[in-house]
């Protein structure tokens, strides 16, 4: 089960003294104080939390005065009720809770043990509790029985349900009032094991590494992994059958290690058998048993089999697949006949790609993570302006860092090709990328200005258009004859070689675009958005996106893998969201850092 985890909610109540409440039954304007209005509301009105995690609601008081808030204690006291919208199977600590006489806040708790989503209403005692009130907004009934609305009850009013954005109250409006709703998703995380296919002689010891995920695909510490062997397993000591696992007793569990140390997220299983044949091992995360089915070397549990979609010892896809199936095979060596020349030994399995990615922060400070090996950072040095991107340059022998003036920073195996560091610009530079040989680079400005270092050529810019959003980033073609430039709103420029595959530039967007990374062919490219976003073109295949999930903070970039079946996206804590193929390899988003991150580049 995912450890723990806290979200607070903070519930706001706009209280001004002795107010006049509305009617029973009334779902026109809040009531009129003699200064200001009697206001309930929920910020941030939508949180994401693991099983068991325990969201917090707390109910604050504050004083509105001419759209001036502050902060107020009440006279005598002042309940507020909560209740979950419908039948969902989250649970509240209390039904209320009470604001006493100058005290800021009271506050209750919710859970769930099971994936769930939860509308949670609270509404002010002896106010009017508007049934029509819905978590988000619309002025247009028809969006009322939306996902995120509520259909207003029978005789209820249709101004009181999916009304705009209560995020900035407008006294005299009738959103926000005294009632407010909430929603909260509970979402399981996932586990994976490798080796997901082992094959020892009998005797030796098998070792099997669990990860466990939380919801955003990030290693969890904390987190009891369960391990069952299938029935007519040779070392299954339990009889194990086919059919839902007796809880309580599995073969062996381990628990995650905790936060911030080496190996934070993974636990390892060891055991030796001394006979041959085969283990099939079912593994969970879950309380709750999963279901068996088949035996031996052909089994499944809940259906996940040996090979799944993940296509084995990658990150689980959904996050969510909390059960893996591995296998051992202990087999021992057959000796050569009487006399036989032994024949030659196999081949050593060829070593597993390498992958790693480099952040880079404002300061020019290096965050190396996997294979990626530290070359060296501004982070010491006094900068003339703050470092915007990076490159890394060919066999990720070494990096370039880019600043604003278009000075240029090389390390490791990157060659320094010139820059603009001491040219006067017309607008300040954005990105770079390097060409495939490593002898060159190219900068971009936000005007669409391209500057060509070493052996890469100029074959065009935008810095002579007016363009409808400032350009933030650029890709190079894999030859190094082309290039994209990408605007705010996800316009594509294309250079050279660059083919157009397609734009967001006549899309409405939730939040500007902040970067691109091209696929390896040069066919397609993927865009990401501030909320990260994800865009896909040509050949790009979309493999997931943070769009849908609550940030800490804003996304800055992202990088490809080598063979470019995934991404990971980076935000400005260095929190790291890796998706398809590519591997999570740690992140800086526990740390206090002295500037925010800026950019990536891996592989």
């Amino acid at each position: 089960m995912l450890a723990v985890r806290t979200a607070k909610i903070t519930l706001v109540a706009f209280l001004i003294g002795m107010a006049t409440l509305l009617p029973a039954g009334s779902t026109t304007a809040p009531a009129q104080a003699a200064h200001g209005f009697q206001f309930l509301q929920v910020t941030p009105e939508v949180s994401v939390l693991p099983l068991n995690g325990v969201l917090r609601l707390e109910a604050q008081l504050f004083l509105d005065v001419g759209g001036d808030r502050m902060p107020a204690g009440p006279v005598g006291e002042v309940t507020v009720n909560f209740e979950e919208v419908g039948e969902t199977p989250a649970s509240l600590s209390s039904t209320s809770c009470t604001i006493a006489a100058l005290t800021p806040s009271c506050e209750v708790t919710a859970s769930s043990a099971v994936v769930a989503t939860t509308l949670f209403r609270a509404w002010i005692d002896d106010g009017t509790k508007d049934e029509g009130e819905g978590r988000l907004a619309n002025t247009d009934p028809d969006d009322r029985a939306s996902a995120d609305c509520i259909t207003p009850a029978e005789g209820e009013s249709e101004a009181g349900a999916c009304r705009a954005s209560d995020d900035t109250p407008t006294p005299g409006e009738a959103e926000p009032d005294e009632t407010d709703v909430v929603k909260a998703s509970w979402v399981a995380g996932g586990v994976d094991v490798v080796a997901d296919d082992q094959r020892l002689e009998p005797g030796r010891q098998a070792t099997l590494t669990a990860t466990a995920y939380d919801v955003l695909g990030n290693p969890a510490p904390g987190v009891v992994v369960r391990f069952e062997y299938f029935n007519l397993s040779i070392s299954d000591g339990d009889g194990n059958n086919p059919g839902p696992q007796p809880a309580g007793n599995p073969d062996g569990t381990c628990t995650t290690i905790a936060a911030g140390q080496p190996g934070e997220g993974t636990c390892k299983v060891g055991y030796t058998q001394t006979k041959e044949g085969v283990d099939l091992l079912c593994v969970w995360t879950s309380d709750a048993p999963p279901v068996f089915a088949g035996t031996g070397d052909g089994g499944t549990c809940d259906g996940e089999g040996l090979l799944d979609g993940t296509g084995n010892d990658g990150k689980p896809d959904p996050a969510g697949d909390d059960q893996d199936v591995v296998r051992v095979v202990w087999q021992r060596a057959v000796a050569p006949a009487a006399g036989a020349t032994p024949g030659r030994a196999p081949p050593p399995p060829p070593p597993p790609p390498r992958t790693g990615y480099w952040l880079v922060a404002t300061d020019g400070g290096i965050f190396a993570f996997g294979d990626a090996d530290f070359k060296g950072s501004t982070g010491a040095i006094r900068l003339n302006q703050p470092i915007v991107g990076m490159a890394a340059a060919p066999a990720n022998t070494g990096y370039w860092l880019v600043a604003s003036d278009g000075g240029i920073f090389a390390f490791g195996g990157a060659r320094f090709a010139g820059s603009t560091g001491a040219i006067r610009l017309n607008q300040p530079i954005v990105g770079m990328d390097s060409t495939p040989t490593g002898n060159g680079y190219f900068l971009v400005a936000r005007d669409g200005g391209v500057f060509a270092f070493g052996d890469a050529r100029f074959q065009g810019s935008t810095g002579g258009i007016r363009l409808n959003q400032p350009i933030v980033g650029m890709a190079a073609t894999p030859s190094g004859n082309g290039y994209w430039l990408v605007a705010a709103d996800g316009g594509i420029f294309a250079f050279g070689d660059a083919r157009f595959a397609g734009s967001t530039g006549a899309l409405r967007l939730n939040q500007p675009i902040v970067g691109m990374a091209a696929t390896p062919t040069g066919l397609g490219y993927w865009l990401v958005a501030r909320d990260g976003g994800i865009f896909a073109f040509g050949d790009a295949r979309f493999q997931g996106s943070t769009g849908a999930l609550r940030l800490n903070r804003p996304i800055v970039g992202m990088s490809r893998t080598a063979a470019g079946q995934g991404y990971r996206l980076v935000a400005s804590d260095g929190g790291i969201f890796a998706f398809g193929d590519a591997r999570f390899l740690g992140s800086t988003g526990a740390l206090k850092l002295n500037q925010g991150v800026v950019g990536m580049d891996g592989f």
